[in-house]
């Protein structure tokens, strides 16, 4: 293994480490029920995509299911979710952590395009749009995102 190899495995198992004495635990991972009624979420950005409804608890959230290829996962449809993007970005001697969330209220057979990113320094964004192929963007505002709670 090269020198640089061997310190980015190091720096992963501190990491782990450091995560498992904080607390912090994974999601679980969306996985809908045959009748559940769904619609698309495709992901831009980077981060990690948890949401829940807007009447369940903060412990209740799941993670998005973002299939690689195509990056589309699908999230309930007809009720009101809070979607929450957590990101973390690493510099010289800097680590910068921040969760943004927003509520929305997705409807079946509609897709909807979200993007995350990080602007600076531990501040960070997420938006959610509707996806309208006939327009010159290929996306429209979605008039139902509102500031969560």
């Amino acid at each position: 293994m090269k020198t640089t190899q061997i310190r980015a495995l190091r720096l992963f198992g501190i990491t782990l480490f450091f995560l498992a004495l904080s607390g912090c635990t994974a999601f679980p991972i969306y996985k809908p029920v045959a009748s559940e009624i769904t619609t698309p979420l495709k992901v831009s950005g980077w981060g990690i995509i948890t949401f829940r409804t807007c009447n369940q608890s903060d412990k209740d959230r799941l993670q998005l299911d973002v299939d690689r290829t195509t990056l589309t996962g699908q999230i309930p449809a007809g009720s009101c979710l809070m979607v929450n993007a957590y990101r973390s970005d690493s510099g010289y001697q800097v680590m910068h952590y921040c969760n943004a969330r927003l509520a929305f209220d997705p409807q079946p057979n509609t897709t909807y395009v979200l993007n995350s990113g990080m602007v600076d320094e531990g501040r960070c964004f997420v938006e959610i749009v509707r996806e309208d192929l006939s327009t010159e963007t290929g996306v429209v505002m979605e008039p139902s995102v509102r500031r969560a709670w």
